[in-house]
């Protein structure tokens, strides 16, 4: 089939189904569309603005960069400068704010795997500060051409001066995750690796900076790669042992494995590190709250308002302390309590009562959801109301 019939096979077909039907083409046919960049990409301009969606500027643009990225994918010419040149060229021309958009990071990721540290440098420059993966990536270019240059015995300063730079830069801005959804699951793969064989340089590098830890946790966490996560974590409170960025990592994963000892440890250390702050005294409720030891919970509340608390979250904590505890009574009384208090705050109230009413219900699946659901919800609202996290 040539280029010239494609359009035909889509005229009402949605985006996902445009979307596929490019890419199978494009897999099928990779030798066809090399030799007519300017046609094929002038029939993907067709087929999205005769379709039946009209797309915002950021979507057009995504699935352009799509395209492009799966053309150069299939294409036997993926290693030729001038092929990329000439897709990139087209690609700009037909987006709407021009640019050459995620091309750059896939092209940029198959020269690592060539070995062509400079020019993935060039390609990914525009992320240099802005994103801490391809930043690493950046930086592994350096250091791998630090090492190339120590073996032929060609100077190494010069890579290697610029490897720390670009990770010193990094820390300085503090960029957050970023996600690449246009890369391929080989591509985003990739990047991890890169990612963490930087993060141990930048450890040895920059032993003091607790930036690299930081970010590395929340990669961790991203992945859902428990075993990193823990790790660093470890090797973080090891290093960092009065953070209570990383203090407060511990306790919640203390708490997510049902570990109130552990839990008891870390707040310790809270308290020793923040003597006069919130956050150690609602940790305090929150664990009181969650092994229901009444005793405790009543030592926390008088912290609670020495350091500042607002009242109405010590009220609804309390109200919630009887909600776990599955004290009917204890539990409508505070609600009652609550609602005349903070009239204004009533709204805040109407989804623990749903909660409250699962709990309650004598059915164990709704009794389950509902004490599962209630102390994320109060959780959320508590850090909110305390700007927990918000260094």
């Amino acid at each position: 089939m040539g280029v010239g019939t494609l359009s035909d096979l889509m005229p009402h077909d949605d985006l996902d189904q445009i979307r596929e039907r490019f890419r199978q083409y494009i897999r099928e046919n990779s030798d066809t569309i090399d030799r007519s960049l300017p046609l094929f990409f002038a029939h993907v301009v067709s087929a999205l603005e005769d379709g039946d969606e009209e797309l915002s500027d950021p979507d057009y643009n995504f699935f352009l960069d799509e395209i492009a990225c799966e053309i150069f994918r299939n294409s036997i010419r993926m290693n030729h400068p001038a092929f990329d040149q000439e897709l990139g060229a087209i690609l700009a021309k037909h987006k709407r704010n021009g640019g050459r958009g995620g091309l750059d990071l896939v092209s940029g990721l198959h020269s690592i795997r060539r070995g062509l540290y400079h020019n993935a440098v060039l390609l990914l420059k525009k992320y240099r500060y802005i994103d801490p993966q391809i930043g690493s990536a950046i930086a592994y270019c350096y250091i791998q051409a630090g090492r190339e240059g120590a073996e032929t015995d060609r100077p190494q300063t010069d890579p290697l001066l610029a490897a720390r730079e670009q990770l010193m830069a990094m820390s300085e801005h503090r960029p957050p995750l970023v996600s690449h959804p246009l890369l391929a699951e080989d591509e985003n793969n990739l990047l991890s690796s890169l990612f963490w064989d930087v993060y141990e340089q930048a450890r040895e590098w920059f032993p003091h900076d607790e930036w690299f830890p930081e970010i590395a946790l929340s990669k961790a966490s991203a992945d859902g790669d428990a075993r990193r996560y823990d790790s660093v974590l470890t090797e973080a409170l090891s290093s960092f042992p009065d953070d209570i960025r990383f203090l407060r990592r511990a306790f919640q994963g203390a708490l997510e494995r049902q570990s109130p000892e552990s839990a008891a440890v870390i707040l310790q250390r809270m308290i020793r590190v923040m003597p006069d702050g919130m956050e150690p005294a609602y940790y305090g409720l929150k664990l009181a709250t969650i092994t229901g030891k009444a005793e405790i919970f009543h030592r926390f509340r008088k912290q609670a308002i020495i350091r500042g608390i607002p009242p109405y979250l010590i009220h609804l904590l309390e109200y919630i302390f009887e909600l776990l505890r599955r004290n009917h009574e204890g539990a409508v009384k505070t609600r009652h309590r609550f609602s005349a208090l903070y009239p204004r705050l009533g709204y805040s109230m109407d989804l623990f009562t749903y909660l409250e009413d699962d709990i309650f219900s004598g059915d164990p699946i709704r009794q389950k959801r509902g004490m599962q659901a209630l102390l994320p919800i109060v959780d959320r609202f508590a850090m909110n109301v305390l700007k927990i996290g918000d260094e």
